[in-house]
């Protein structure tokens, strides 16, 4: 699972997903995260067959939305038909539904056994819900993918991802754009040369996390890229991780 992928939720379905997809794949990133939900995967799927890139050397992510929880087998080969592709690399359960969780998973596993999702995981889990699966399933989740950046992201959770085995993957993690004015974050980017988003992304990277920063403009998916020739000290990365905290203080 590359480390390092696009995201392309609230991506227009159509050119805006083609180009953004090509874009990203010719920068180097070898990871696309889609979902049922985002309405997107059609082009996904396009921009994937028609790159010069192998398709076995794209890992390519879809999701599970709690509409069609009831019947996941039914719901994959949907969204593969969409794709247009044989497989996903990884299908993940979107969000958990009280009751469904034990039903779903089990689905999941036959779909693991049948080879049609190499991998499966879940999304917006938390510690609890990811504890109480981990403890029935017979194939435990290869992912919990969450909303996470320095200005928010669940310490205890990412504990019990490491843990478990289970790979941590933040989505999200520019905060749609929200927080990359934040002053403490410019001054500390600046110190490095680098953007507020590049510093993010590292980040993540340096804390074992995969991480799929959103973007649909050509220099910001380059830019998001270029990411693997520096390195934040630990003084730094504590101070990042202190951002969590001033982000939940009164007033923040």
């Amino acid at each position: 699972m590359p480390r390092l992928g696009l995201g392309v939720s609230r991506i227009p379905d159509g050119e805006p997903v083609l180009r953004a997809v090509a874009w990203a794949l010719e920068a180097g990133d070898r990871h696309i995260d889609t979902a049922e939900l985002y309405r997107n995967e059609s082009s996904v799927g396009r921009a994937v067959r028609q790159s010069s890139v192998r398709r076995e050397e794209i890992f390519v992510t879809t999701k599970l939305w709690v509409t069609d929880e009831l019947w996941p087998e039914r719901a994959l080969e949907e969204s593969l038909r969409r794709l247009g592709l044989d497989y996903v690399d990884l299908y993940l359960v979107h969000f958990p539904v009280p009751g469904l969780v034990k039903r779903v998973w089990r689905s999941m596993e036959r779909l693991r056994e049948q080879e049609r999702a190499l991998s499966i995981g879940v999304s917006n889990f938390s510690s609890a819900r990811l504890g109480e699966l981990l403890r029935t399933a017979s194939i435990p989740p290869s992912v919990d993918q969450v909303r996470c950046s320095p200005f928010g992201f669940d310490a205890e959770l990412l504990q019990l991802c490491r843990r478990s085995g289970v790979v941590f993957e933040a989505h999200s993690p520019l905060t749609r754009g929200a927080r990359l004015g934040d002053a403490r974050l410019g001054e500390l980017a600046a110190a490095y040369g680098r953007s507020p988003a590049q510093l993010i992304i590292r980040w993540a990277l340096q804390k074992e996390m995969v991480v799929i920063p959103r973007s649909a403009g050509r220099l910001h998916i380059v830019e998001n890229a270029q990411v693997y020739d520096f390195e934040i000290s630990d003084a730094d990365m504590s101070l990042l991780d202190g951002l969590r905290e001033a982000d939940r203080a009164p007033g923040a």
